[in-house]
């Protein structure tokens, strides 16, 4: 099991510093937790902003708050303050730009915009704001997107076509990080994040022509089997009856993005058990405590998938996250 670690969330707050040195001391405290970047604002009463971090290991949650102001990320940020992730956000209230690779994108509220760090950008907001990211780490993202080259700034409405379901799932797993009594690592957390990206991929690159019902609906599906994954007994039937659809009807939907349950199911029980493998806290179980947990019976069968999924076997899996 996960150590369990106290629910306390780091925040920032501006007014908790004199007026004069809020700009800075919230360049300060984003560069050091979110990403390093410069901060301008117009308000005459002073910058008025806070943001509480929120800390799960594989991947971070930011809610931020405040007034209007712009950040930049110019090139010498990206040079000298590195940093390797993909921002996945919703905006919760407000209106707001991106500027980013001779594109300016408009975003209104309820919309989820992706982009990295990797590349300069310009995040503005002209009045009131609210907006969470979800940080999750650059390697993590190629190796699951490797054909996803994020040159421009990905926006998905939130009010109408796909999109809907993408927010919903944001806001949902938002609600869960807000709820938590403990920051321990989640992988159902996160794996929901991954999950509404592999929903943006597919609409955004052309590979599902889908209605915002059924991308609903395969959301769900993917949240349910994670949410069951330790349970041996799960079974295409149970997931196409929590989401109210036959098998192959859901199969069908799945297609669309070259998959079925029973390929899922088994793609995020690996996925669990490399996590389990890579954690030190993880160390002292056998493989076959790892592979009992995640829902294989057949340690043989867990080894063999192990290896065709990742290239790797358990124990070079374990060898390399331990250095050796």
């Amino acid at each position: 099991m996960f150590e369990m670690q106290e629910a306390l969330k780091t925040t920032f707050d501006t007014r908790s510093v004199p007026r004069r040195h809020r700009l800075d001391f919230w360049e300060e405290k984003c560069s050091a937790d979110v990403v390093g970047l410069s901060c301008s604002s117009m308000e005459e009463e002073g910058f008025q902003a806070r943001f509480d971090h929120f800390d799960f290991g594989s991947f971070s949650v930011f809610d931020i708050e405040g007034k209007q102001h712009v950040i930049e990320r110019p090139p010498e940020f990206v040079r000298t303050r590195e940093k390797d992730s993909v921002f996945f956000a919703i905006l919760m209230h407000g209106s707001s730009f991106v500027n980013r690779a001779n594109q300016c994108v408009l975003v209104n509220q309820g919309d989820c915009v992706l982009y990295d760090t990797n590349k300069p950008y310009m995040h503005g907001f002209p009045t009131a704001m609210r907006h969470v990211i979800f940080d999750l780490p650059g390697d993590e993202f190629r190796a699951r997107f490797p054909s996803w080259q994020l040159f421009e700034t990905v926006r998905l409405n939130g009010s109408s076509g796909p999109g809907i379901s993408i927010a919903q799932a944001l806001r949902s797993t938002f609600s869960k990080v807000l709820s938590r009594k403990y920051l321990a690592p989640d992988p159902t957390l996160v794996d929901e994040v991954w999950a509404a990206l592999e929903s943006a991929y597919g609409i955004i690159n052309g590979h599902t022509d889908i209605s915002a019902y059924h991308l609903g609906a395969l959301i769900r599906a993917k949240k349910f089997i994670g949410a069951n994954l330790s349970k041996a007994d799960l079974s295409a039937e149970m997931v196409a009856q929590e989401v109210g659809m036959s098998v192959r009807h859901l199969n069908r939907l799945l297609a669309l993005e070259g998959k079925s349950i029973k390929s899922m199911i088994i793609a995020q029980r690996l996925e669990r058990a490399r996590r389990d493998i890579e954690q030190s806290v993880s160390r002292h179980d056998t493989m076959a405590e790892i592979s009992y947990r995640w829902g294989f019976n057949s340690q043989a069968y867990f080894s063999r998938s192990f290896k065709e999924h990742f290239g790797l076997s358990p124990s070079e899996v374990r060898g390399v996250a331990q250095g050796h």
